[in-house]
C-alpha cells in the first residue's frame, strides 16, 4: 500500500509538474505575440498618423481583413507609389507566395491610374466618401470598421455613385 501510496503522489507531482510547464509556455507565447504586436504597432506608426486610424484599433481592422479574405493576410510597408497606402499580401492558398492584394487607406490624390484590380480597403465610411470624391476609375473598395466590426464592398468611380 505504501508503494502504491508512493506511487501516486509521484504521479501527482508529475502531473503538477507538466502542467505548470504548460502554464509557463503559454505565458511565454503571450509574452512574444505582445512584443511581436508592440514591434508591428512601432513600425506602422507613421501609417497610422497618414490614416488617421489609432492603432488599438488596428488588431481588429486586421482581424476583419483576415476573415473577410479568409486567406493568409500580412502587411508590408508604406508605398508611395501607392499613395503611401499601406501594401497588404495575401497567400491564395497553402504554401503559395503572397502576393499583393490591397492597399489601405491610399491617398485619393494617387487614384489617376489605379490598377482595377486593386482592392482599397479603408477604416470607414469618412475615408470611402474621400475615396468617392477622387475616383476617376472604377475601384474595389472594402469598408472594414473595426469599431462595429461590419464590412461592406463598394463599386466606385466617376460619374453616378452606387
Amino acid at each position: 500500500m505504501r508503494e502504491a501510496a508512493a506511487e501516486q503522489r509521484r504521479k501527482a507531482a508529475e502531473q503538477r509538474a507538466a502542467a505548470a510547464e504548460q502554464r509557463r509556455l503559454a505565458a511565454e507565447d503571450r509574452r512574444l505575440a505582445a512584443e511581436q504586436e508592440r514591434a508591428e504597432q512601432e513600425r506602422l506608426t507613421a501609417f497610422f498618423d497618414h490614416a488617421g486610424i489609432k492603432a488599438a484599433l488596428w488588431p481588429a481592422f486586421m482581424q476583419l481583413v483576415r476573415s473577410a479574405s479568409g486567406k493568409a493576410v500580412t502587411c508590408g510597408g508604406q508605398s508611395p507609389a501607392h499613395g503611401n497606402g499601406l501594401l497588404l499580401y495575401s497567400r491564395p492558398r497553402p504554401g503559395a507566395a503572397f502576393q499583393l492584394a490591397g492597399v489601405v487607406c491610399p491617398d485619393p490624390s494617387a487614384l489617376a491610374r489605379w490598377p482595377t484590380d486593386l482592392t482599397i480597403l479603408v477604416p470607414g465610411r469618412a475615408w470611402l466618401l474621400r475615396i468617392e470624391k477622387a475616383a476617376q476609375s472604377p475601384l474595389k473598395v472594402a469598408v472594414l470598421n473595426p469599431v462595429t466590426r461590419l464590412c461592406t464592398y463598394e463599386r466606385v468611380g466617376p460619374g453616378p455613385r452606387r
